[in-house]
């Protein structure tokens, strides 16, 4: 064998085995490679998020104690410290024994104490399309992350701080570190007012005594009395809907972000002169008017850094001046029926005539109301200004007929 031959087997041996090691780490690389992605995928998740008469609701995967999952939806809700699951789901997770709660927001874990998760009764409940909501997310939880609600894209994205790039006009926002409600500062008539974001909310809610003092130079920012369409979201028989002032604010400003014709319900204490606005006020970093609700919110791409106290507003589309043509009624919602709260009235008039406050709605055109969801309720009452629906009530028992118009609201 000559030198030359040598050096060059030893050239072809070397070559060779370095072959082999770089297969060896292309192979390695491969198998690791999926581990990695995780890993960098876990600091932000996206899930699906679906609309119900303005409010949000998101579809999670709860992780059960052998290490499998199964999906659950949970109502989004900005304006509430904690979670909640149903009785099933609780005991499903075997919280009882003391685990902790994990749930994923598409590849982001989540996880909550087993002394911060309560049942409630109240869960589980339906809304359109025959979907069971099982939990609730609050603010409580989220707001120790980035979270984007993408109303067009129904889309709910968790992330850590810093791992997504901030989308949309920037604006600061205060945080109560018990709650996790967040408030921003508007101007409203040339005042500062604070304010909370509550996407759980189907419409904006304000106090009536601010609204009042923007009406005594404004009266013509008053659409009626009475909570109709999602204004009437509560559904609650304790007068709160039944006494609000609905309104039309033409620009709510935050910095750069103006919001146009804003819709809101103005209202005061209750029937036994509990204050909602002034309850919900106390669960704030700081005092505010009320909140913005769905009505606003849908319109826009909006990003929450609790961490860092910043929100960002990226309009995706045009307000709907029409959310509240609606036959004039607000509603009480018990046990599965629907009764009249209150007939709403404009100028002084009511909008319904032949009906009265306690009457039990029965049947608005085909849809018969016990049991179905109150979005189902709304969007049979809602249409053009002027269009006729045909209603069926009872009054102490004994069933009537009328024919009401849709009215503007807006």
């Amino acid at each position: 064998m000559t030198g030359i031959t040598w050096r060059c087997e030893v050239l072809i041996r070397d070559h060779a085995r370095r072959w082999k090691y770089h297969r060896l780490f292309v192979v390695l690389l491969g198998l690791s490679l999926p581990q990695i992605l995780t890993a960098a995928s876990s600091s932000a998740g996206t899930a699906p998020l679906f609309l119900d008469a303005n409010r949000v609701y998101a579809e999670l995967t709860f992780v059960l104690p052998d290490g499998t999952s199964r999906l659950a939806v949970a109502y989004v809700d900005l304006g509430s410290p904690s979670i909640l699951i149903s009785q099933a789901l609780y005991k499903e997770l075997q919280l009882d024994q003391k685990k902790p709660l994990t749930f994923k927001v598409g590849d982001k874990p989540v996880q909550v104490n087993t002394n911060a998760v309560t049942r409630d009764n109240w869960l589980p409940f339906t809304i359109g399309d025959n979907r069971k909501v099982e939990a609730l997310l609050p603010a409580g939880v989220l707001q120790k992350y980035e979270v984007v609600i993408d109303y067009a894209k129904r889309e709910l994205t968790l992330a850590d701080s810093g791992a997504l790039k901030p989308e949309g006009e920037p604006f600061a926002c205060h945080v109560d570190e018990k709650t996790g409600l967040a408030a921003i500062e508007v101007s409203i008539d040339g005042h500062s007012y604070a304010i909370a974001i509550d996407v759980g909310s189907a419409y904006t809610w304000l106090s009536k005594a601010s609204v009042q003092q923007w009406l005594a130079t404004h009266p013509d920012w008053q659409r009626g009395l009475g909570a109709v369409g999602t204004a009437n979201m509560r559904m609650d028989d304790d007068g709160i809907e039944a006494g609000g002032v609905l309104v039309r604010i033409p620009e709510i400003k935050l910095g750069s972000v103006a919001l146009q014709d804003v819709g809101a319900l103005a209202i005061g204490p209750s029937k036994s002169n509990w204050d909602f606005i002034d309850w919900y006020s106390q669960k704030n970093a700081v005092p505010v008017i009320g909140w913005l609700g769905g009505n606003v919110l849908q319109d826009f791409r909006i990003t929450i850094d609790y961490p860092n106290r910043m929100t960002y507003w990226q309009r995706e589309k045009e307000t709907d001046r029409h959310e509240l043509d609606q036959v004039g009624l607000t509603l009480v919602h018990k046990e599965g029926e629907y009764f009249v709260g209150a007939v709403a009235t404009q100028n002084g008039k009511p909008t319904v005539e032949g009906v009265q406050a306690g009457d039990k709605l029965v049947q608005i055109g085909p849809l018969h109301t016990s049991g179905v969801t109150s979005s189902e309720v709304l969007a049979a009452l809602h249409g053009t200004p002027g269009e006729a629906r045909v209603l069926v009530l009872e009054h102490d028992g004994k069933p009537f007929t009328i024919k009401a118009k849709v009215m503007a609201f807006q």
